[in-house]
């Protein structure tokens, strides 16, 4: 084949998400209320689970522009299989904290991969791939945690059996359908008509390298306040006598319009925001909007209008990261920074928890929603005024 078919992409990604959507949401409970440790203990382990995805990530990303990434991919499959089949059998400590680790390592190498053989799907828009990869990859989550709620009980076994299942099945869609040429684009071209000339070497212009880090620093940081909605936001709820199962309900609420909006950008996305760089912008107004309702938030409903403007925030921008380093990275480096689009926003849910514990700590829950909006208001500022300025200059790679 010539070209990795987009739908068996995007089977691949869907299984992934569901396997991993297995592991999370149980994780603190199994660990606290049927392990027997703290909370300090279980937040640690979830800091190296996301430690290593990060490295992960990181790792793959740069494997992927020198090796053939179709073994490196199955490689990475086989190694998160293992540590799930492990989980059947011996799920007591410290057995279960040391694979959780290594399936963070093997889900975040799965990660990179996938985004970065998203970038070799030159059939359908750039933009479109991402926007569907995120898209499938949050229905799995939806579907993740559903079966999570009716299955577990007091036992993880067939959960890790299930998830085991389903890494076998990528294996095997994979290994059939993911073995393709990787060819080189033959265009390349300005986003402007006033941009210089493209050169045809692989050095990445420092215009393309500025402002991918910048949106790489700016999803790390919008990722640490977002994290709050998955550890300390639960506690405020609790203190002002909202039940744990109204919380719950709110992620059900963030899956359902991750999939409207996801579904209306891959449908109409291109007529509203011909410009990439607006579709960042725009999205971030929303996560600053969904934040700034938080700080007078008392009743439950305004915790759900909040949860469905960050699902708007989030559906626009954080697909949209991706696609952007894509087409600003030349042939060669592709897979580099899809890894580090991978990796920049796990760091920033590594760190989450604990700097928001921090503010609640030194000040208040509703200081730390202030201080969300105002640190996401200030990088959507200076997005705005580093790319405007020289977005002229930037050579984009189809």
């Amino acid at each position: 084949m010539k070209e990795l078919k987009l739908r068996y992409l995007l089977l691949g990604a869907l299984m992934d998400s569901i396997g991993m959507s297995f592991v999370w949401p149980l994780t603190t409970v199994y660990m606290h209320n049927i392990l027997g440790h703290s909370l300090t203990i279980v937040g640690i382990v979830l800091m190296l689970n996301s430690v290593a995805s990060i490295i992960g990530s990181f790792v793959a990303g740069q494997l992927f522009d020198r090796y053939d990434g179709y073994y490196l991919l199955l490689g990475g499959i086989v190694f998160t299989a293992l540590s799930m089949f492990v989980l059947v059998f011996s799920n007591d400590w410290p057995v279960y904290p040391i694979m959780l680790i290594l399936i963070g390592l093997g889900t975040g190498w799965i990660m990179a991969f996938v985004n970065a053989l998203g970038t070799t799907v030159h059939s359908r828009d750039g933009r479109f791939v991402f926007n569907m990869l995120y898209f499938v990859q949050n229905m799995g989550v939806m579907i993740g945690t559903a079966v999570v709620g009716l299955m577990f009980k007091d036992n993880v076994a067939p959960l890790f059996a299930v998830s085991t299942g389903l890494y076998v099945l990528f294996f095997a869609v994979a290994a059939i359908n993911y073995h393709v040429k990787r060819e080189r684009p033959k265009q390349k071209h300005q986003m402007d008509q006033n941009a210089n000339v493209a050169t045809n070497t692989e050095k990445l212009p420092h215009v393309n390298t500025v402002i991918m880090y910048t949106l790489f620093i700016s999803l790390f940081l919008i990722w640490i306040f977002y994290q709050q909605w998955n550890s300390n936001i639960s506690v405020y709820m609790l203190s002002l006598h909202i039940p744990l199962k109204d919380y719950s309900f709110l992620w059900t609420v963030n899956g359902l319009f991750i999939l409207i909006v996801q579904g209306f950008l891959s449908w109409q996305g291109g007529k509203f925001f011909k410009d990439p760089f607006h579709q960042v912008y725009f999205g971030m107004l929303f996560l600053i909007a969904s934040f700034v309702i938080l700080v007078f938030a008392k009743a439950y409903w305004s915790f759900v209008l909040a949860m469905i403007i960050l699902t708007i925030g989030e559906a626009i921008t954080f697909p949209q990261i991706p696609a952007i380093a894509n087409l600003l990275s030349p042939y060669g480096m592709k897979g580099r920074y899809q890894g580090l689009a991978s990796s920049f926003p796990s760091a920033g849910r590594a760190l989450g928890p604990l700097v928001g514990s921090l503010i609640i700590d030194t000040l208040s829950f509703v200081s730390l929603f202030v201080v969300a909006s105002v640190i996401i208001a200030l990088i959507l500022f200076i997005n705005v005024a580093l790319i405007e300025k020289s977005k002229h200059e930037l050579i984009e790679y189809k």
